[in-house]
């Protein structure tokens, strides 16, 4: 019997020694995915993003509250499938950059249509590049005006103004990045 648990303990440490990895697959998806958004053990922002980018695009990950529930990885799986990945239910870098690619192909052709929407019903030809690419003052100026204080008025996106971006996206159900896309411009650009 003794020697049955020297040739167990020997096995552990051949396989330990040569790389063999034991870990069960999901607890190495849970580190990765851990790595990438943080914890899913808590309401965490990274999971609210992902659960609003799952939304947008059709899919039911249950409410957007930064909680990782069954219903958001059932989601995050048909995502994974409908992209041709490997349907896991976490989130890796794969899926993660397949996610916020298809985001913005998606506020990429929604603010060409409102421009062009615009272009249109204002007798203008063309893009007008101009009006969804704000200076950080004027950014600065409809967050103030919109309610959401951006600190200082210096014409630098710093920390504070940011914040303020991501505040005011989350009040418009836009996905809180902190970056003023033609998206959100769209929506705060009202406020100047």
């Amino acid at each position: 019997m003794r020697n049955k648990g020297y040739i167990i303990v020997s096995i552990l440490v051949i396989l330990s020694f040569y790389g063999c990895n034991i870990v069960p697959k999901s607890v190495q998806y849970q580190r990765e995915e851990e790595k990438l958004i943080g914890s899913a053990d808590i309401i965490n922002p990274k999971i609210e993003e992902v659960q609003v980018i799952l939304k947008s695009e059709g899919y039911e990950p249950g409410n957007t509250d930064g909680r990782m529930g069954k219903e958001t990885r059932d989601a995050i799986k048909a995502f994974q499938e409908s992209m041709g990945l490997k349907s896991t239910g976490y989130i890796d870098k794969i899926t993660l950059t397949q996610m916020e690619d298809s985001r913005r192909a998606k506020e990429i052709l929604e603010s060409k249509k409102d421009y062009g929407l615009k272009a249109k019903g204002t007798g203008q030809r063309g893009s007008s590049k101009a009006e969804f690419r704000p200076t950080a003052k004027e950014i600065q100026a409809a967050l103030k005006n919109a309610g959401f204080d951006p600190g200082s008025m210096d014409g630098k996106i710093g920390a504070r103004t940011r914040q303020a971006i991501k505040d005011f996206q989350k009040s418009k159900g836009l996905v809180p990045d902190g970056v003023v896309g033609p998206k959100t411009w769209t929506s705060l650009g009202k406020y100047l």
